[in-house]
């Protein structure tokens, strides 16, 4: 059986030497692509390629997001999964990639960069000196492998969080924290969520126009290996100022619904009627 081409499968996705990438990728959907195919996929040769993909003189930042803290879970940064994709764990038990700090959003991280994410202390999930606000300041790229950029274009909450929007707010949680040397201390972070009574989604409506926007302004290349498997890319400095202007130019309506109306004032939001007893 031969093995998926990764170099082929990334080669079209505008990403280049000295990159800072923010991968976001399904592995059910690559492993589906490749036994219809009857291919061979290894998890760590994909990794081995993104490493190839942008050098050296690049960083890649592999997702290891989980929430479980919120509920009242310990947190270990040695072994606490992550909950949006298989390769991430896969990269947590890797030599070369160290894991970033915050408990709720965490990257593995390999590259140039690897030390100035690791010295991040952010208690905030979103926001500046956040990772978030790192990969806007250098211009990186979110790549999606075998999903798509709607499902996976996490830097919209970050932009929520900078303009401060009225439908979510500030929340701490404190839980059992284990770091890297196996001391276990009780620690306190926070994520910008949102109220009980307010249900925000991104806008469905909307998504085929936000994609052909997002295409024709030069900030999504979207690739379809072999017309199937997606692999993208998104510029995050500039789709940041997208999202920031669309909500405080245009009241969200481009990129949220809230309680099923376009744009948060449409909804009639007011931070004074919201609950917030989540």
């Amino acid at each position: 059986m031969s093995e998926l081409d990764y170099e082929a499968l990334l080669s079209h996705a505008g990403i280049e030497k000295g990159d800072v990438i923010d991968v976001a990728s399904d592995m059910i959907g690559i492993m589906m692509f490749c036994r219809k195919r009857k291919l061979s996929f290894s998890p760590d040769s994909l990794i081995d390629a993104l490493k190839e993909l942008v050098g050296k003189e690049g960083t890649v930042m592999i997702r290891m997001f989980n929430w479980d803290f919120c509920k009242g879970a310990d947190f270990d940064i040695r072994t606490t999964p992550s909950r949006v994709g298989a390769l991430g764990n896969t990269a947590l038990n890797r030599e070369d990639f160290v894991r970033t700090h915050h408990p709720l959003y965490s990257w593995m991280v390999w590259g140039k960069d690897r030390d100035v994410l690791l010295k991040m202390e952010n208690k905030a999930a979103f926001g500046k000196g956040t990772p978030f606000d790192y990969l806007y300041e250098v211009r990186g790229k979110q790549l999606t492998v075998g999903n798509t950029v709607a499902d996976a274009c996490t830097q919209m909450h970050h932009c929520e969080a900078l303009c401060r929007v009225p439908y979510r707010y500030e929340k701490e949680f404190t839980g059992n924290y284990t770091d890297e040397n196996g001391v276990t201390s009780r620690r306190t972070y926070s994520m910008y969520v949102r109220p009980l009574n307010v249900s925000v989604v991104n806008t469905n409506t909307n998504e085929g126009e936000r994609r052909k926007t997002l295409l024709d302004a030069g900030i999504l290349r979207e690739y379809f290996y072999e017309d199937t498997l997606e692999c993208s890319s998104i510029l995050l400095h500039e789709v940041t100022d997208f999202f920031c202007r669309d909500i405080r130019e245009n009241e969200g309506k481009f990129i949220v619904s809230v309680d099923g109306k376009e744009g948060y004032a449409e909804a009639g939001i007011d931070p004074l009627t919201l609950d917030f007893g989540i």
